[in-house]
């Protein structure tokens, strides 16, 4: 393989792993683990240093039931004198068929609920409102706290895999003089506006790629020499 070949197998590789943002996780063992950030949007604008982030863990799969560790937390910048996460949610496959939340800041899970300002259905929201997720409640986090949320999920059969995707926010007593807003509310998705949700195993599949590149380089060198 010539010199140039070897460079295109390179670009290649890490092409195919860096162009498309993953548009849904897929967890199916223990191991699995991934964070999404999310960005701020009021009133169906995007606005800057709204911020907050999620590391999702995967604490057990079995039967019908997945039990996750999420790392839930407010980033906004200090653009912002007030905001609050009040609100966190996703879409499942299969469907649950109910959850259960163990959680010193937020009250209640509820399924099927709805986030407002345009983002529409998620199927599983944690928020401190009893029977919906288009109000905000009370509570959540404030400017740079964070919390340790466990979810458990139940499903109508057994399980070998989930599918997590649609993951939102809601954002609360939002107040930013230098942007203009005085107790506002938004929403905020993955991505918005730079920010991709990375496969559970993009890190392996990274080292898998670099291991097969340098095996590679070695044989071009062996054949070279002799």
């Amino acid at each position: 393989m010539g010199r140039l070949a070897l460079l295109a197998v390179v670009v290649g590789f890490f092409s195919l792993g860096l162009a498309q943002p993953a548009a849904a996780v897929i967890v199916d063992s223990a191991d699995d683990s991934f964070v999404v950030d999310f960005g701020g949007n009021i009133g169906g604008n995007d606005v800057a240093g709204l911020t907050a982030s999620a590391r999702v863990d995967v604490e057990s799969i079995s039967s019908n039931r997945i039990v996750l560790s999420i790392r839930l937390q407010n980033t906004s910048t200090s653009l912002w004198q007030s905001s609050r996460v009040s609100a966190f949610g996703f879409d499942t496959g299969p469907n649950v068929s109910s959850a259960t939340l163990t959680s010193s800041v937020f009250g209640n899970v509820n399924l099927d609920g709805r986030f407002p300002n345009g983002f529409g259905g998620v199927d599983v929201c944690i928020i401190n409102n009893r029977n919906n997720c288009s109000g905000g409640g009370g509570g959540g986090l404030n400017l740079g706290q964070s919390t340790q949320l466990l979810l458990t999920l139940n499903f109508h059969g057994p399980i070998t895999a989930v599918e997590l995707d649609n993951f939102g926010v809601r954002y609360q007593s939002l107040t930013s003089t230098s942007l203009g807003f005085a107790g506002a509310s938004g929403t905020g998705i993955p991505g918005s506006p730079n920010n991709p949700i990375p496969e559970p195993r993009s890190t392996a599949m990274f080292i898998l790629g670099g291991l097969i590149v340098a095996a590679l380089v070695h044989k071009q060198v062996l054949t070279a020499r002799s």
